[in-house]
């Protein structure tokens, strides 16, 4: 009879007979997982046990910062101011969720891949790092000139560039992303049909 068990540690889920010797993500002992009840959960219970927070706070920049420059792109397609300022409010909510992603992303980092030093995510740091600073000049600029956009100065170019340059730091953060997550899914196919050869 085929049973569930989750690891207690980073929540993978294992169906067989007995809970593996190890974790594959986290490398936890047997003793870590629990059997999961035979029954159907509830979806709120399901939804509750594999919430991580990383995965939510980092795709607020990839869905809001191309909706910030489409924003500015409307104002100055249309001159209308409202849409200039939307998109300076999302680039302010950006700017200040990027540490609480990077924050969750490190916790991550230290709880499931046990902090292995890999390149991808000393890319994805350096990356949220730029993609932070960018918000900032951008928030203390357009703060300090609150008519920016309706110069011709460099300032207005400034503001620009630094929108401009967030979106391609959330271009990458998420090919990034994609990359760590094809890597964990094919680490855990080949995990799983180790298991069945055994």
């Amino acid at each position: 009879m085929t049973r569930r068990w989750e690891c207690s540690v980073c929540g993978y889920i294992h169906e067989g007979s007995e809970p593996p010797e190890s974790c594959p993500i986290c490398s936890a002992d047997r003793s870590k997982f629990i059997l999961l009840d035979t029954e159907k959960s509830s979806l709120f219970h399901e939804m509750i046990s594999v919430f991580k927070l990383h995965p939510v706070l980092a795709h607020f920049p990839s869905g809001l910062i191309p909706t910030a420059v489409c924003f500015l792109m409307v104002y100055l397609v249309t001159g209308k101011a409202d849409f200039e300022v939307a998109a300076f409010l999302l680039v302010v909510f950006v700017t200040i969720v990027v540490p609480l992603s990077a924050g969750s992303g490190i916790h991550d980092w230290y709880k499931y891949l046990n902090a292995r030093r890999a390149p991808v995510f000393y890319k994805k740091l350096g990356l949220a790092l730029t993609l932070f600073t960018f918000g900032l000049i951008a928030i203390t600029i357009r703060y300090s000139q609150p008519a920016l956009m309706e110069t011709n100065d460099w300032y207005r170019w400034l503001y620009l560039f630094c929108i401009i340059g967030m979106l391609g730091c959330v271009g990458l953060l998420g090919h990034y992303g994609s990359v760590l997550a094809a890597q964990t899914v094919q680490k855990q196919k080949r995990t799983v049909s180790k298991n069945k050869v055994e």
